[in-house]
């Protein structure tokens, strides 16, 4: 195995609550544009009635909130491997909280779709990346599919590791149809594709 091929080591232990919290403060300031990304993701989903959302690296759910604000969910389902990210989430989400269901997996392995059920959009936001290198993307939005019913949408926001990062995602490589740009702004874009069991539908 070269270096280039080579997973990226992992130097942020966001399963400690004090990492957590620091990490969501830096990327506030880092990142202030990510307020207009939950927008577009909920620009994306606001048509669609009673939605069964799974978030993939659902962290201190600001995403969630801003769905379970403007959409019309049925049930949420927020995947992280981190118990400090929903214990901050439950506290970020307030009341909100009860309609959340939080579970506990690591979208690194391969199993964990295991049992969730089917959705009508799966959506991950600046957390795809944290598979450590860009060969394990296509697999992570392949196994995302199997989790979408018929003409359900992925939404895949994150910065671009490389230029290929943001090709896969473009292209379909994962087994997606109608795969559009949603979103671009400063090193992160947000894409729309279709499970294309039933394409038509959006």
């Amino acid at each position: 195995m070269t270096h280039d091929d080579e997973d990226v080591p992992i130097r942020v232990d966001f399963r400690d609550a004090a990492t957590a919290r620091a990490w969501i403060e830096e990327t506030r300031i880092k990142r202030p544009y990510r307020p207009r990304f939950f927008a577009a993701f909920g620009e994306a989903l606001a048509s669609r009635p009673a939605l069964r959302i799974l978030e993939l690296g659902s962290g201190p759910g600001q995403l969630a909130r801003a769905l379970l604000a403007r959409c019309d969910v049925s049930a949420y389902v927020a995947l992280d491997f981190s118990p400090a990210m929903h214990a901050l989430a439950a506290e970020h989400l307030g009341a909100l909280a009860s309609r959340v269901t939080f579970v506990t997996r690591d979208f690194r392995e391969p199993a964990w779709p295991d049992g969730l059920g089917g959705f009508d959009a799966v959506v991950t936001l600046q957390a795809a990346h944290e598979t450590r290198h860009r060969r394990h993307l296509v697999p992570l939005l392949e196994r995302a599919r199997t989790t979408l019913a018929p003409g359900g949408v992925l939404l895949y926001a994150d910065h671009y590791l490389t230029p290929e990062t943001r090709l896969l995602v473009a292209r379909g490589r994962a087994g997606l149809v109608d795969v559009h740009l949603r979103h671009e702004e400063g090193n992160m874009a947000l894409w729309c594709g279709t499970n294309p069991a039933l394409s038509s539908v959006r």
